[in-house]
């Protein structure tokens, strides 16, 4: 899962409650708009989603759950999805199809602390 860490201003990520798809969401998972309405990644991600659910939930068509908006001033905390030799600070990775894990490829997750680099590992980094 994606959990905030810090943000350069100091301030908390506010929240925002939207409309989402059906469907199945949990904290910490990274969010899409499709159809006017928030839903799950359906592939690895090489731009930056737009929105982090904030609560598990089993939304119905249109219910309103809470999220905030990715934010390129804020440091966010995540796992690798799976072993990534070259995770290092600076190297760009994607969000997985998950939402919720880092993956390798070229998107805009871009790590500044990496604590190792097998599968589960923490990383930390920042969306530009």
């Amino acid at each position: 899962m994606f959990v905030p860490i810090k943000r350069d201003t100091g301030a908390m990520l506010p929240w925002e409650y939207l409309g989402a798809a059906e469907g199945t969401y949990q904290a910490g998972q990274m969010l899409t708009v499709k159809d006017g309405k928030l839903a799950a990644l359906e592939a690895p991600g090489t731009t930056t989603p737009p929105y982090l659910c904030m609560a598990d939930v089993k939304a119905a068509a249109g219910q309103v759950i809470p999220v905030t908006r990715v934010e390129g001033d804020c440091i966010y905390e995540t796992q690798l999805k799976a072993l990534y030799a070259s995770a290092k600070a600076g190297v760009k990775m994607q969000v997985d199809q998950d939402g919720l894990t880092a993956s390798e490829g070229e998107g805009t997750f871009e790590l500044v602390e990496v604590s190792g680099t097998q599968a589960g590992d923490t990383v930390r980094g920042r969306f530009v």
